[in-house]
């Protein structure tokens, strides 16, 4: 079952002859890709290569990079290793630094498509906890199948419909062999808090919760894509240029939604609901002809100048 959905993947998003780079971990969900994959790559005819990023946070880190190694050494595929340094004072937190640091080694080793192991217990996961963090539509979207960089570098997530109960079978059934990261116990960690102790017992009482938390990140995602369109209407976006006339007479809400996907297309992360809507109301009020109206934050300022918006550091 598990081989026929990452098949499945790879022919609904045309991978045949593609040059793809798994990030292993060692851990058994990227054990259980790269097997899957391995398994598939003479009929996809796929280049297929491997990133073990090396964060250094664990005694252990570096028998998990000799495991790797040897694991992807008797399959014949080339496996790049790479240290990175960890901000352990990060304001995102240990793990959205490990996170950062990650993404910044796949984007570095330059293939087209990176594959990651995140599955539907993942997906569950990150969708209940950017709902108690009280994110936005785009937040709550969760994980995508696909996800195209800055760099034009493709995330895939093959194993994303996928349970963590059937990766163990197929793991089990494959005689596979994988590490365990001791910090996966460490329930001071949100995620860990989550897969420990709060969704064993929404399983027992929800036995769909999965499905149910993946449709609504769905639901969630469509309405963001809508909400983008709306912005784009409001702000005459071309792609390169907003005009915000138009702005001027309408509710708070939609001023609100578009200054917000103007950031995103800025490569700005927005600031909090309360912050947005301070800066919208600065921005998108009638002023005398030719004034600037200006509003921002300690790296930026958000210029708005015969209708115009413009993004200037300070």
């Amino acid at each position: 079952m598990l081989l026929t959905t990452v098949d499945s993947f790879f022919r609904r998003h045309s991978l045949e002859d593609a040059r793809v780079c798994i990030a292993l971990s060692g851990g058994m969900d990227s054990i259980v890709l790269l097997d899957a994959v391995d398994q598939l790559r003479a009929s996809f005819r796929l280049d297929v290569h491997a990133i073990h990023v090396h964060h250094g946070l664990s005694p252990n880190a570096d028998s998990w990079a000799e495991y790797c190694a040897a694991f992807c050494s008797l399959r014949n595929i080339a496996l790049t290793t790479k240290k990175v340094d960890v901000d352990r004072r990060s304001p995102a937190g240990l793990e959205g630094s490990a996170r950062a640091a990650r993404y910044a080694a796949f984007a570095d080793e330059g293939s087209p498509f990176i594959l990651l192991a995140q599955h539907a217990d993942d997906q569950a996961e990150t969708v209940l906890h950017q709902l108690l963090r009280g994110t936005g539509l785009r937040g709550l979207a969760g994980m995508g199948e696909v996800r195209v960089t800055s760099r034009n570098q493709t995330m895939l997530r093959p194993l994303l419909t996928v349970s963590r109960d059937e990766i163990e079978t197929f793991a089990r059934e494959r005689d596979l062999k994988w590490i365990e990261d001791e910090s996966n116990d460490d329930t001071n960690f949100t995620r860990n808090f989550l897969r420990h102790e709060i969704t064993p017992r929404l399983a027992q009482r929800f036995p769909h919760y999965r499905s149910s938390l993946a449709r609504a990140a769905r639901h969630a995602s469509e309405a963001d894509e809508m909400l983008e369109a709306l912005a784009k209407i409001d702000l005459q976006w071309d792609g390169e240029n907003a005009f915000s006339q138009s702005l001027d007479s309408l509710p708070a809400p939609r001023q609100i939604n578009a200054l917000y996907h103007w950031l995103i297309w800025q490569k700005v992360a927005p600031p909090s609901q309360l912050q947005l809507a301070d800066w919208a109301s600065q921005l998108f009020r009638v002023s005398p002809e030719g004034k600037p109206q200006l509003a921002g934050g300690h790296d930026f300022v958000i210029r708005r100048t015969n209708n115009r918006l413009t993004l200037q550091p300070k």
